[in-house]
């Protein structure tokens, strides 16, 4: 395994731990008054200008062609601001282990997007890594109690535009672009929309407590900046199908941060889908023969 590939899965390993960080962090804000919406916005908004500090200090060159622009507005819709909007709309409805089991569909989702509309091979090995990420996440489901349709529908339909995101950030080039600006355009654009669409909701919540501001900063910077770019470079060097199944590390980080931060409990089944879901990332990785997997 070459040092670059090590570097990709890394990269995605980190930023699936801070991903994995988040429910806890929403979970706690929502029971001091915030509420899903919000979290959207702010955990984007406060992004924006740490995203522009970084530019100015990279001398980044923020300015993009007509094509391209439209191209991170569509990943932007997808990925930044559905996603998040219906995952964090599912915690009001089912529990945040519920939520985030159904989320990660989307791992097996890219293999199937990916074969659907670009013809990419669905090899033995990847059809092994579907199977134990598959039992993995089901492990997960039996654990958690079941909540309203609703709920699900929506922890469901995240898993569907996070796949997209995923298989079009790497189909379109957009992980070669430099991340700091794809990430400044797609935090920009989705705190944009997420303001216009209070215009008609009023859900936005500005009178917050400090501690509730400090909790969204943190996740702001920690998920929107640091994890969002890590997630990036592991998509240009891995490709979106293996960046994807290294991210499913993301529901045992959330379930040590549960554990850590809320007191949640522990299962043995629990314990199975995370050994499932670690011999699913290792089968795909564990191969001498992969060089620069591509989805």
């Amino acid at each position: 395994m070459h040092k670059e590939m090590r570097s990709g899965i890394a990269k995605t390993m980190s930023s699936a731990l801070l991903y994995g960080f988040t429910p806890s962090i929403c979970a706690l804000t929502y029971a001091m008054g915030n509420n899903h919406t919000s979290m959207t916005f702010f955990r984007n908004f406060l992004a924006v200008p740490a995203l522009l500090v970084l530019a100015v200090w990279k001398k980044t060159d923020l300015r993009t062609d007509r094509k391209t622009f439209l191209n991170i507005f569509l990943v932007a819709n997808l990925g930044t601001f559905i996603t998040t909007l219906l995952l964090y709309s599912s915690y009001s409805y089912i529990s945040v282990g519920m939520a985030t089991t159904l989320h990660f569909l989307y791992p097996l989702l890219v293999v199937i997007f990916s074969f659907l509309f670009y013809g990419d091979k669905i090899t033995p090995q990847k059809w092994c890594s579907i199977g134990l990420a598959g039992t993995g996440i089901l492990c997960f489901l039996f654990n958690s109690r079941m909540g309203e349709a609703k709920g699900m529908l929506l922890a469901f339909a995240s898993s569907i535009t996070f796949a997209l995101y995923m298989m079009l950030l790497d189909k379109l080039k957009l992980s070669e672009l430099d991340g700091n600006m794809l990430m400044f355009y797609a935090c920009s654009i989705t705190a944009a929309e997420m303001y216009l669409m209070n215009i008609g909701t009023k859900e936005l919540i500005f009178e917050q407590s400090p501690k509730v501001y400090g909790l969204m900063l943190l996740v702001a910077l920690l998920v929107s900046v640091v994890a969002n770019l890590f997630l990036k470079e592991g998509v240009r060097i891995l490709g979106s199908t293996m960046a994807s199944f290294v991210s499913l590390l993301e529901p045992i980080s959330s379930i040590f941060f549960g554990v850590l931060l809320l007191n949640e409990s522990v299962s043995v089944i629990q314990i199975g889908g995370c050994a499932a879901i670690i011999l699913s990332i290792m089968n795909l990785i564990g191969f001498p023969q992969i060089r620069r997997v591509r989805a």
